[in-house]
C-alpha cells in the first residue's frame, strides 16, 4: 500500500478553495503583514530608558510602573504571536470542512486578543498574570503526583518547597477580571464579538448538550451525525480574518510600527473579500 500524498479531505480542500477564492487571494497580504509584525526582535531597555531607575527602590513607584509597562508589552507581543498560529490553524481545520474544530481555535484567539488588549490598556494587571503561572505550576505539580506518586522523587525537596512557597504568595492574589469584563472595559467592538468568538465556540469545546444538537442533522424523520461543518467553517474563517487585523492593529498601537496606511488598505480589503463570500 503506497503513503498517502497528503493529509485532509482533498475534496473539502478543493471546496475550500473554490468557496473562499476572494479571501485566499487576499491572505498573502495579512501573511506577508503578520511577518513584518513578528519576525523581529523585541528590544531590552535601553540605558537611556533605564537611567531615570538608578539608586531606586524596587518598591518605588517609578520603578513599578516601568517594569509593568516592560511585562506588559512582552505579553502583548507573545500573546499576539501565538493568535497568529492560532489564525493558522483556524485555517487548516476550516479548510477541512472542520468549522467546529476552528472555532474551538477562534475561541484562545480570541481570548488572547482581548488579554493581551486589556493589559496593554492597564500595564499594572500584567502582575496577576504573570503570578497565574506559579498557581497553574502548583496545581500541575500536585496532580502529576497524585497519578504517579514516584514523581516527587525526581525533584529536590528545596525545588519543591520553593514551588509551594510561591504558590502560598500569589493565591489569595486579586482575581483577574472575567474576559466579557475585559473586553467590555478595552473595546466596544471587542465586546460585540464575545457571543459568536468565545460564547458559542466555548459551548462546542465542553460536553454540552449545545454541541450535541449543532452536530445532528434531522432529515425525513431520522437524525444522522454532520460529519462535515462548513457552515461554521465559513464563520470561524471570516471572524478570524477580523481578529487577525485587530491583533496586528494593537501591535501596530503598542509599537508604533507606522502601518496605520497598510492596515487601512487590509481593513478595505476584508470587506470586499466577504461581500463575495456566500453565507451559505
Amino acid at each position: 500500500m503506497e503513503l498517502p500524498i497528503g493529509v485532509g479531505d482533498s475534496e473539502a480542500q478543493q471546496r475550500f478553495i473554490a468557496r473562499f477564492k476572494p479571501y485566499l487571494l487576499e491572505y498573502p497580504n495579512v501573511s506577508a503583514l503578520l511577518k513584518r509584525v513578528f519576525l523581529r526582535t523585541v528590544q531590552s531597555p535601553s540605558p537611556e530608558e533605564l537611567k531615570p531607575l538608578e539608586g531606586l527602590p524596587d518598591t518605588d513607584p517609578v520603578v513599578v510602573a516601568f517594569n509593568d509597562r516592560w511585562w506588559a508589552n512582552q505579553v502583548v507581543f507573545f500573546l499576539g504571536r501565538i493568535a497568529a498560529d492560532d489564525f493558522g490553524e483556524v485555517l487548516v481545520l476550516a479548510g477541512n470542512a472542520r468549522g467546529v474544530g476552528a472555532l474551538k481555535v477562534l475561541r484562545g484567539m480570541y481570548e488572547r486578543l482581548v488579554t493581551a488588549s486589556y493589559i496593554a490598556k492597564n500595564p499594572a494587571e500584567v502582575q496577576p498574570f504573570i503570578d497565574d503561572l506559579i498557581v497553574k505550576n502548583w496545581k500541575l505539580w500536585k496532580r502529576s503526583c497524585e497519578a504517579i506518586p514516584d514523581l516527587a522523587d525526581s525533584v529536590s525537596k528545596e525545588q519543591i518547597a520553593s514551588l509551594e512557597k510561591a504558590y502560598h504568595e500569589v493565591k489569595d492574589m486579586k482575581p483577574r477580571l472575567d474576559l466579557a469584563s475585559m473586553a467590555q472595559k478595552t473595546d466596544s467592538a471587542l465586546a460585540d464579538l464575545y457571543a459568536p468568538c468565545y460564547l458559542e465556540p466555548t459551548f462546542h469545546s465542553h460536553a454540552t448538550m449545545f454541541g450535541v444538537q449543532r452536530r445532528l442533522r434531522r432529515e425525513d424523520g431520522k437524525t444522522s451525525f454532520r460529519e462535515s461543518t462548513e457552515k461554521e467553517a465559513r464563520m470561524a474563517v471570516e471572524l478570524g480574518h477580523q481578529l487577525v487585523l485587530r491583533v496586528i492593529l494593537l501591535q501596530n498601537k503598542v509599537f508604533s510600527l507606522g502601518l496605520d496606511d497598510e492596515l487601512k488598505a487590509r481593513a478595505d480589503a476584508f470587506v470586499a473579500a466577504w461581500k463575495q463570500i456566500p453565507a451559505d
